[in-house]
């Protein structure tokens, strides 16, 4: 659980995004005026700079809650604990967000079964193809498309949180760590909304690039919004129900890692539309949009602060007495 501050700190709030914001852009615009605009000619240096970019958040966090509205204790006011309900919270994430993930591959492939090649996977054997010679014939039946796509998912599934999270981190610890509960005196379903919201337009510089949506540069930045203000609500839960930060990076971690197994899906040279399948599309849309719904109706969200839960608590006992 996590007890929220009385009153909502705009000083902080405010400076927290500036620097946020400024740190992450300023990474892509050094990018941009060295490089270009077209991020596919230098991979290697937009992947290295985007994640620096990620980064900021924490920057931002650790600015702030040194120099600009102190907390009192840095590593329980941002969430660095590990918190309650670990071993449960940590399994949902790792194992839970690889079935979201296929669960909206599943429902793009049932609605736009024409948007996918899932017969014959040419992208995965334009993959294939350029492994070293033998390489092939050494890997035999795990070669095959589809085998060696389903080993992909699986160690993504597997070691993506791990892996990824040093990065998601420099994220997670910022907008889940200081900026949800900074914003929670302004009601807990406005504060998740809005800090989804301030995460979803932070990623505006990369998506124009061509970051998640290639086809929809300027419309992606409201789609991921979307995105942003779903998954967001329930990143939130997770830190909220724990008063950690650590489930979310895994979690965030593990999407990171599997969402983009979208791109083997699509047909020969062209990767599928991403505002139409996946994660990231509006099917994807739907199924974190149930996954809020179910901690809804299951009163799991939102989520009771110490003082509520004391308040259940002390009555369940009267009534027993």
């Amino acid at each position: 659980m996590h007890s929220s501050p009385s009153r909502l700190d705009t000083r902080g709030v405010a400076a927290f995004v500036a620097i946020a914001y400024g740190f992450s852009w300023l990474c892509v615009l050094g990018f941009v005026l060295g490089f270009g605009t077209e991020p596919g000619k230098s991979p290697g240096v937009f992947k290295a700079i985007a994640a620096l970019s990620m980064f900021g958040p924490t920057v931002a966090t650790l600015l702030v809650a040194r120099k600009v509205s102190p907390l009192p204790s840095l590593k329980r006011d941002t969430g660095l604990g590990l918190g309650q309900h670990r071993l449960r919270f940590f399994l949902l994430a790792w194992l839970g967000t690889p079935v979201a993930v296929l669960g909206s591959l599943l429902l793009s492939a049932l609605v736009y079964p024409q948007a996918m090649d899932l017969a014959g996977l040419p992208n995965v054997r334009d993959l294939l193809a350029q492994l070293p010679p033998g390489a092939e014939e050494k890997l035999g039946k795990l070669a095959e498309p589809r085998v060696f796509l389903a080993l992909q998912v699986v160690q993504g599934a597997l070691l993506g949180p791990l892996v990824n999270a040093p990065i998601i981190f420099g994220e997670e610890w910022g907008w889940r760590g200081y900026l949800l509960p900074r914003l929670l005196p302004l009601g807990q379903w406005r504060a998740l909304v809005l800090s989804g919201v301030i995460w979803g337009l932070w990623h505006a510089p990369l998506i124009l690039l061509g970051y998640n949506y290639p086809q929809h540069p300027v419309l992606g930045i409201l789609l991921f919004t979307v995105v942003c203000v779903l998954l967001g609500i329930l990143l939130g839960w997770m830190r909220l129900a724990t008063g950690s930060i650590w489930s979310a990076v895994l979690a965030h971690g593990s999407l990171n890692a599997l969402g983009p197994v979208v791109a083997f899906l699509g047909h020969a040279g062209s990767p599928p539309d991403t505002a139409l399948v996946g994660i990231t599309g509006w099917p994807g849309w739907l199924v974190l949009a149930a996954l809020v719904g179910v901690l809804v109706l299951t009163r799991q969200l939102p989520v009771r602060q110490p003082d509520e839960a004391r308040d259940v608590s002390g009555g369940a006992h009267s009534s027993q007495a």
